[in-house]
């Protein structure tokens, strides 16, 4: 007589998996004083909150799955603990609103975190979270749970802010400038710019390429500003031609062009590591999101 588990069905594997997987997560918060289920809603509440919604006790049941009656429950343990607030909702007297206090948001990015860190090894014998196989697991559980997509912290999915943008835009500025003081170039972030534009770009007069580079945002230069970038570009010996009244154009020279080329394989070597595990077709589509926000900011700062 076989044993049971010799010939497993899914859903006994799936309550396995459950299992292992909620003692596993009790586990990793303990230090945090949060449960699996705790957790549960206080990263729902902080996936909400990153959209700017303060949802209902109801709103997070359905969204995590969990009896009313619970939740509630849950939320009274959270605010007891200074994590959340619960307020009266503006829109329906019978409902409560939940709010994370500052003490709940960063207990909640903390936890988040472990989580993650738990889900990569869990799912590092089928090549991690991002791994196909990893994709193809979530794909055949939310077919079974006859659901849409949510993601790993059990939290709405997060939609791009400004925010976003300008954390991401000054992450990148900060490890550029780190890398560039790393160098015996003695060379700004901006500078660094100004020769890439100079060796990638068509060939511009003083004037032209000056009114290039101020109006590109990201660099906060005026065209005073700009001359003075490329007067002191040349100054160094790093371009030629930079002159104002000159007639141009502007040209890396050959010190300039080994520097540039130096500090390209630096910058290169970077990227590398810092898209490194990055799905290529979520790349495409950040770029393609990026790009039409750029266009669209354009158009609206030109509008009158």
């Amino acid at each position: 007589m076989s044993r049971p588990t010799e010939n497993p069905t899914p859903g006994y594997l799936l309550w396995r998996l459950a299992t292992k997987l909620r003692a596993a997560v009790d586990r990793e918060l303990a230090p945090l004083g949060l449960t699996h289920a705790q957790y549960t809603l206080l990263a729902s509440l902080y996936g909400f909150s990153r959209g700017g919604a303060q949802p209902s006790q109801r709103e997070l049941a359905d969204w995590t799955g969990l009896e009313p009656i619970f939740v509630s429950k849950l939320a009274r343990a959270l605010e007891q603990a200074g994590l959340i607030e619960r307020t009266g909702h503006p829109g329906d007297l019978r409902a409560v609103q939940l709010r994370l206090t500052d003490d709940g948001a960063a207990v909640a990015e903390r936890a988040i975190a472990i989580v993650r860190a738990f889900q990569e090894e869990l799912t590092a014998p089928i090549g991690g979270t991002r791994s196909q196989p990893a994709r193809d697991l979530v794909r055949t559980l939310q077919t079974l749970l006859g659901s849409e997509p949510r993601s790993d912290s059990m939290a709405p999915p997060a939609t791009l802010t400004g925010q976003d943008v300008g954390e991401a835009e000054g992450a990148l500025s900060a490890l550029l400038d780190q890398v560039l003081e790393g160098t015996d170039a003695g060379i700004t972030r901006t500078q660094y710019i100004a020769l890439r534009v100079v060796a990638r770009g068509p060939a511009l007069a003083p004037a032209a390429l000056g009114d290039f580079l101020a109006g590109q945002p990201q660099l906060g230069l005026d065209r005073r500003q700009a001359a003075e970038l490329l007067g002191g570009l040349e100054a160094r010996g790093l371009v030629a031609g930079g002159d104002p009244d000159g007639p141009g154009p502007v040209q890396l020279t050959a010190e300039g062009a080994a520097l540039h080329a130096e500090l390209g394989q630096v910058v290169a070597a970077l990227s590398e590591r810092l898209y490194a595990g990055i799905d290529p077709a979520d790349l495409a589509t950040a770029h393609r999101v990026l790009v039409e926000v750029a266009e669209r900011a354009n158009r609206l700062r030109q509008r009158p």
